[in-house]
């Protein structure tokens, strides 16, 4: 049994640990680096087409921005979801505006991606250090959809299609979008164009994500999903010297990719060709204001007259919406190691939230729930310790008899427990099934759109540590503080009768290793954990009861 206390201890510290750097990895803030001055891409198609490639600083202009800027219209085609301003200018979409997520909590002004960009998302360019292609005009324009073409100076002819759901489709924000480029026909003569480079627009972090720890550039090439930070662009020493590296402007990477994407916390923009794309670029800018991550894919063109057909999802990262999108997309979730508890979580989460309108209720309703389904494991639990309590004496005169004698000891404590029906392996059970539980559901609720801004009790938001105030520079976060507390008396009310001294001062300081680890948690994922405590705190002083009154 003091190896049992021990494991317990590990792994509690271990799924703290685990979280904790998970929550608080640090990034350096992100180098001024302007569009203007990102690099262009040189030489890198003559090495491996599968090698990445990273650009050296102060190289020269990538993606320069198009002239006449002030010569754009913006054109709005929307829906109950959306509100897109396609620019005439590139033919790609200046702003979308996401008219059911606030920008700031308590406002009315709504979340916009892309807004202020140089580029508008969807531009196009043959050639990713030359300008984009300009000076479209809308040909076409239903109450869901727009045309818009454009003749180059050589005659090669673009023509962009895009239709926006209608309000009750069920995936508002998937935009469907074809390219048609009629290359000039010459006998005999090889392509003018190769490929054409799409803008996947440009991505700022969440306000609940300081260190940016969720803003990625994403590429999916069938079988993994890449995900680059804002740090990855940054010098680094790299831990004892293992992924050392310079700053880059860029990173490039040849060879097919399902689909491209921007993401921070609460939102993606996902490019998914129809075909694959054969290369991306991704690179850093920054304003006034704050740090950007930008992406661009390139699409293979290998005939004179090509259509590219893609879709463009700009909207809440939601599992539901990005799971029946196929091609893998949930995979923005992160979900990680347990993704099949985190999945199983969060589709429970739903269907308690249609009947249930807040989300704070609907999590302290889950707790109940996985409490009841643990019930008996947990009640086994219980009942050994209730045991263990009752042969403390007995325990103590065998330690006492065979001190100098370990192996002896070990059999004579396993006789007595086997005597009075005691199962050393059953308080570890409901720990190990716990553990992928709070792991998974704090996976699902670090980036939930579904809680953000979503209030319960003092609560003001639900993503976020439950701050009521500061000391200083110091935070107060009362649910982390209720938390530790209800640990303390649940740990106190667990006897430990095998385990000595020390390994009772360890059991003794769990609480306040949790409360350090969680503090700066999501304050949805500190309700659960409390809740669980508060349920089990209740269970053992029914089984106490119960065991009095037989």
């Amino acid at each position: 049994m003091d190896k049992k206390n021990l494991i317990i201890g590990s792994l509690c510290l271990f799924a703290a640990f685990w979280l904790f750097v998970s929550q608080s990895k640090s990034i350096e803030q992100s180098a001024a680096v302007t569009t203007a001055d990102i690099t262009k891409v040189t030489n890198s198609t003559q090495e491996s087409p599968s090698a990445a490639h990273a650009g050296p600083v102060n190289n020269c202009t990538l993606f320069s921005m198009p002239a006449h800027q002030e010569d754009s219209k913006c054109i709005v085609l929307e829906n109950n979801a959306l509100k897109l301003c396609f620019s005439t200018l590139t033919g790609g979409i200046q702003s979308a505006e996401l008219k059911q997520f606030p920008l700031k909590q308590g406002q009315a002004t709504p979340y916009v991606f892309n807004q202020g960009a140089p580029l508008p998302a969807l531009t196009l360019s043959f050639d990713p250090k030359g300008a984009p292609l300009t000076t479209f005009k809308v040909t076409e324009q239903t109450a869901h959809s727009i045309q818009l073409n454009t003749t180059l100076s050589d005659g090669t002819q673009i023509v962009r299609v895009y239709r926006l759901p209608e309000s009750d489709a069920e995936n508002p924000y998937l935009i469907q979008t074809d390219i048609m480029v009629r290359q000039p026909e010459a006998a005999n003569a090889s392509l003018t164009h190769n490929g054409i480079w799409v803008s996947l627009g440009r991505m700022f972090g969440s306000e609940s994500d300081p260190q940016q720890e969720y803003l990625n550039f994403c590429a999916y090439d069938g079988s993994k999903t890449e995900f680059q930070r804002l740090a990855e662009f940054e010098a680094s020493n790299g831990f004892l010297g293992l992924g050392k590296h310079e700053a880059h402007a860029y990173l490039e990477e040849s060879k097919s990719f399902v689909w491209g994407a921007l993401k921070n916390q609460f939102f993606a923009a996902i490019l998914t060709p129809q075909t694959p794309a054969s290369r991306y670029i991704s690179f850093p800018s920054k304003d006034a204001e704050q740090s950007y991550l930008n992406g661009f894919l390139e699409l293979p063109l290998t005939q004179s007259n090509h259509k590219l057909s893609a879709t463009y999802y700009v909207g809440p990262k939601q599992y539901l919406l990005l799971e029946k999108m196929g091609k893998n997309q949930d995979e923005l979730m992160q979900f990680g190691l347990f993704s099949a508890v985190s999945k199983v979580l969060l589709m429970g989460m739903h269907a308690i939230h249609h009947v249930v309108p807040n989300w704070g209720w609907v999590i302290l309703i889950l707790t109940v729930i996985i409490k009841v389904l643990m019930w008996p494991i947990t009640q086994m639990q219980l009942n050994s310790s209730k045991k263990m309590g009752s042969i403390q004496e007995p325990l103590k005169k065998i330690k006492e008899k065979y001190k100098s004698n370990p192996q002896k000891l070990q059999e004579e404590t396993m006789k007595l427990f086997k005597e009075n029906r005691i199962s050393p392996a059953s308080g570890c059970l409901p720990l190990l099934i716990q553990i992928p539980i709070f792991i998974g559901l704090y996976c699902v609720l670090r980036s939930a759109s579904e809680i953000r801004f979503q209030s319960f009790l003092w609560i003001k938001d639900l993503s976020m540590p439950d701050t009521i105030g500061r000391l200083g520079s110091f935070p107060l976060n009362i649910m982390p503080l209720i938390m530790g507390v209800t640990m303390l008396i649940q740990m106190k009310m667990t006897p430990t009768p095998t385990a000595d001294g020390s390994q009772q001062k360890m059991l003794l300081l769990m609480p306040f290793i949790f409360l350090f680890f969680c503090y700066g948690f999501p304050s949805a994922l500190v309700l659960y954990w409390t809740a669980q405590n508060v349920f089990t705190i209740l269970q053992q002083l029914l089984t106490n009861r119960n065991k009095k009154t037989a």
